[in-house]
């Protein structure tokens, strides 16, 4: 890494809270120890499209083994990896389908699922798509008290043009409005992202990641602000961010972030919205977050 945690709390002079404070330690230690080496790509730039999509509303609809419009958003979206969330694999409501690989199968990507919970049957939880093939997943469970279970899914891949392996972090944090159990859950993202828990990936605190989801937040409320302190915010000037409800959206609460051990150039950014020529509204309830990303150091 280009900084050590210790200039980082030097250079971030005021931390976001003493809770935070107290959740940060050991990785002072964890990040020493091997991992991927920094490298600053003066040509021959590697890029990746990245995408985070809820497809919640797929499961209760009239006809859930229909996925002429999901196929289609999937193949609009036509990015190298995307983050599915609200994903049904088995269940009754959705017909006992396994929605990930049915999308997978159909799209010619590779798919690892990570379960949050037993429900109706089956499973409920999130997926990852991706054009590459997905060399190792790991599901981390996330704190959720007495709310539904969330996780956090990790999958590496290996992109032709990157010289390290790519981890891709997807996540679905609570819903409920007091943003109590949504910021335990960051904290124990935080902890996932430099080794201060396990997550089954060796010397993962100086891997290359990427963080992206429904994370049930807006990018001015606390949960998000926490996530910034090892994470960037994928943003492009002029967009706009929300996301949801998709027939005419109001709030930005699907989110990608960059791991602040890289330094990315975000060269495009698309929340599409319905139009003549595709009705997202018509797919999900969420609109999809889209990135095009070119690595400048890693």
């Amino acid at each position: 890494m280009k900084k050590d945690i210790i200039s980082i709390i030097v250079s971030a002079g005021v931390l976001l809270s003493s809770s935070a404070i107290a959740n940060t330690g050991s990785e002072i230690l964890a990040v020493q120890s091997g991992g991927t080496p920094d490298k600053v790509y003066q040509k021959n730039k590697p890029t990746i499209k990245v995408a985070t999509y809820n497809i919640g509303k797929n499961e209760v609809s009239a006809d859930v083994a229909n996925f002429d419009k999901l196929n289609q958003a999937i193949k609009n979206i036509d990015a190298d990896v995307i983050v599915i969330t609200e994903v049904d694999n088995k269940t009754a409501r959705s017909k006992n389908i396994n929605q990930l690989e049915e999308l997978a199968k159909a799209n010619n990507m590779h798919f690892a699922f990570g379960k949050a919970l037993d429900f109706d049957g089956g499973q409920y939880g999130v997926g990852i798509l991706s054009k590459y093939k997905i060399d190792k997943s790991q599901v981390v469970n996330l704190p959720s008290g007495d709310a539904e279970q969330r996780i956090v899914l990790l999958s590496q891949i290996t992109k032709p043009g990157f010289d390290s392996p790519i981890i891709i972090m997807g996540t679905h944090l609570d819903w409920q409005k007091d943003p109590t159990v949504r910021i335990g859950q960051v904290r124990h993202l935080l902890d996932a992202t430099i080794g201060d828990t396990d997550t089954g990936f060796d010397n993962i605190s100086t891997s290359i990641k990427i963080l992206a989801g429904d994370f049930n937040s807006t990018a001015n409320e606390q949960p998000i602000q926490e996530i910034r302190y090892f994470w960037n915010s994928v943003e492009k000037p002029n967009t706009d961010y929300r996301s949801w409800p998709a027939i005419n959206p109001a709030i930005d609460i699907d989110h990608i972030f960059t791991f602040k051990g890289q330094k990315w150039d975000v060269k495009n950014m698309t929340i599409p919205k319905d139009s003549a020529s595709f009705k997202w509204s018509d797919a999900s309830d969420h609109l999809p977050v889209i990135a095009e990303l070119e690595l400048q150091e890693q």
